[in-house]
């Protein structure tokens, strides 16, 4: 998808019919707000491709505090004008994902320091890359990129496999053939998970199970030594504490991609002296 394209068009109607297009200036981008920063690399491209002078003063994944200064640019009105609007929507959508991610982290990190938080890939469909890339800036992982990266059964799978023969034969098919990944398997209960855990599982994915459910699956660790688990379905910065206390893995959630967009403040100035704006 061509980003400017999308936004810019064949030209700026505005630009052009005020005859400012030629006219030199210079453009600045600042939070609002303390931020983590996501989305340089997308808007590095985007001034690139206008033909603009650009130094940027922050990076990617770093704690930028309110007013201070990301990114400076120059050049000519035109081309400042076709950068500006997308190259800021870039940087809030994707700096509310890294900052959500970051304060999810923290919260879960402040009772389980080695615990991990991944995203699913229930992201808007054409925006995985960007909404994955403001995930690992705020600290986190994807859970899995897509169907063709990692192994995991759902209960749609299951209900192909309705022979427990069938079922436990097919298992140990797929962890043979793919020896080198991870099998995960998304329970329901208690009984689902010590079941999978004795064919093999490697990750038992516990889907919206309630704190005491959720301990009793941790707690099948000590009768298999190699498993891992994960918590999943509506764990929000507001309920990750919990989920975390319950000696969990990794958190498995959808609400980073969900975050607010953060205010970034954009300064448009005219080099002609006195016609600041």
């Amino acid at each position: 998808m061509d980003l400017l394209f999308e936004d810019g068009g064949y030209f700026d109607l505005t630009t052009f019919g005020l005859g400012i297009g030629v006219k030199e200036g210079s453009m600045s981008f600042a939070p609002k707000s303390e931020i983590i920063l996501s989305g340089c690399d997308e808007v590095e491209k985007i001034v690139k491709k206008c033909g603009l002078k650009y130094r940027f003063l922050k990076k990617n994944g770093d704690m930028t505090a309110p007013k201070e200064t990301i990114l400076e640019c120059s050049g000519n009105a035109k081309s400042l004008h076709h950068a500006w609007k997308i190259s800021q929507n870039i940087f809030e959508y994707m700096s509310g994902i890294a900052t959500y991610t970051d304060k999810m982290l923290q919260l879960a990190k402040a009772i389980n320091p080695d615990i991990a938080i991944t995203t699913t890939r229930k992201n808007f469909p054409g925006s995985k890359e960007l909404m994955l890339k403001a995930v690992m800036d705020g600290g986190g992982a994807p859970h899995r990129l897509g169907l063709y990266d990692s192994i995991l059964i759902f209960e749609q799978h299951l209900v192909f496999l309705s022979d427990k023969q069938e079922l436990e034969r097919n298992f140990k098919i797929i962890k043979k053939k793919f020896i080198e990944k991870k099998i995960t398997v998304e329970v329901k209960n208690l009984e689902y998970a010590r079941y999978f855990a004795s064919l093999g599982a490697d990750i038992l994915q516990c889907e919206k199970m309630d704190f005491e459910t959720l301990r009793e699956c941790v707690a099948l660790k000590e009768e298999f030594k190699n498993i891992t688990v994960s918590a999943t379905g509506g764990i929000n910065v507001k309920n990750i504490a919990d989920f975390a206390k319950t000696g969990v893995d990794l958190i498995v959630t959808s609400s980073p991609y969900h975050a607010k967009p953060l205010d970034i403040k954009v300064q448009m100035r005219t080099t002609l002296k006195g016609a600041d704006r």
